[in-house]
């Protein structure tokens, strides 16, 4: 079976790439993926997936379903295609979306001679942009993964191939102060500064930091958004957006507190109103070594390297996705695959371009044959599932 997959991966590889190719050329911003995610629920049709789309009323969500008997292990393979504001699809997500069409259309071939279901989740806006931000937690919390058995997907990164990605829990936060305008120079005592509560703001939780919990990995990263018009005129209106981050997801109240304390304390000093706004976020993700040594041995049998999931479980998480909310729900499992050397930056004009090169085409394949070949093992040994879903009951018991 693993070289039927191979040969039909190898098949269909041209028609796959020329799908990641125009959507890597198309960007689209996450809410707004109106032809990426088309195209991509299209081509399931063509390959006999019943296909509903606006899926709990987000335009650009879909859910193509193949099964060819009424009984048979479930498994969801994930697809991204939104993309970065300013540098495209410079996280890749035109091969996220791709490689799990490609593996859905792989693994339904296979169904006809073993029970199952393959089911293709269209996912808008894992980068956060616009109303759909964060689908797959919507999915999450609505049940559509409640009868699923495994869910997959592939991302990818620089340097090595990984399998044991860890990722921290992420929530958002706004911050808007309102202060007076006035002339800078003639009458600067008329006006209050909301460009200043934004600054001091800014540097009190800088100075926080040193005090964040080590063993947390708490990250705090932030932007001042809007911070005025004109340097003559006192700024009436500024904007912060902060995201803090974790890897205790009960760490990350305490963290939100600090910046909304922060932002009232800058309040104070400067005579400003504020207005804080905290977003629904995202909890950290939860491993599944059993699924974690099933990548090795399939990324094994492609010829793919693989840096040693003791080191990456090691290593402290640097990122989040929605992703994590659904191995809260179902088994999951992340694997990052190498298209660029280490050192290309994710979210940079470089990974981008590396996502529309010869190293992003053989990316594709690798993550379309792994995944496919990771399905089959699911389908075909009731040992397997029974060994995964008892590790992530053993996971999540613990959280």
């Amino acid at each position: 079976m693993y070289e039927v997959i191979k040969n039909n991966v190898d098949r269909i590889l041209p028609r796959l790439i020329e799908l990641s190719d125009w959507i890597g050329r198309h960007p689209e911003l996450g809410s707004e993926e109106y032809e990426s995610s088309r195209l991509l629920a299209e081509e399931l049709e063509k390959n006999g997936f019943l296909v509903e789309r606006g899926v709990l009323k987000m335009e650009t969500a879909f859910r193509a379903i193949y099964k060819d008997s009424p009984s048979g292990p479930k498994i969801a393979f994930l697809a991204e295609y939104d993309a970065l504001p300013g540098v495209g699809h410079a996280c890749g997500h035109n091969i996220i979306g791709t490689a799990a069409v490609g593996a859905g259309i792989v693994l339904k071939e296979l169904l006809r001679s073993l029970p199952g279901e393959v089911l293709v989740v269209g996912c808008p806006a894992e980068e956060g942009h616009g109303p759909n931000a964060g689908a797959k937690r919507v999915m999450a919390e609505a049940g559509l993964f409640n009868d699923v058995d495994v869910a997959m997907m592939i991302h990818p990164t620089s340097g090595k191939t990984t399998v044991s990605e860890r990722f921290l829990a992420v929530t958002g936060i706004t911050i808007e102060f309102i202060g007076k305008a006035a002339h800078a120079a003639a009458s600067p005592h008329s006006g209050v500064n909301a460009l200043n509560a934004a600054v001091l703001a800014f540097m009190a939780v800088h100075a926080n930091r040193q005090q964040l919990r080590r063993d947390a990995n708490a990250v705090i990263h932030g932007i001042i958004k809007e911070g005025g018009l004109a340097s003559n005129i006192i700024p009436e209106r500024s904007v912060l957006q902060f995201g803090v981050r974790s890897s205790d997801d009960s760490y990350i109240p305490e963290l939100v507190r600090m910046v909304e304390n922060c932002a009232r304390g800058a309040a104070t000093a400067t005579g400003c109103e504020v207005r804080i706004e905290v977003r629904p976020g995202l909890r950290s993700s939860l491993r599944n070594e059993p699924l974690e040594r099933l990548f090795v041995r399939v990324f094994k049998e492609i010829g793919e390297e693989i840096e040693d999931p003791t080191i990456t479980a090691a290593r402290p998480p640097v990122g989040s996705t929605d992703f994590s909310e659904v191995t809260h729900v179902v088994p999951g499992i992340h694997p990052m695959i190498s298209i660029a050397p280490e050192g290309v930056a994710l979210h940079s004009k470089e990974f981008a371009e590396a996502a529309l090169s010869n190293t992003g085409h053989r990316g594709l394949e690798i993550g379309v044959k792994a995944l496919a070949m990771a399905g089959m093992e699911i389908l075909t040994s009731p040992e397997l599932i029974s060994e995964i879903k008892s590790y992530f009951e053993m996971v999540k018991g613990k959280k």
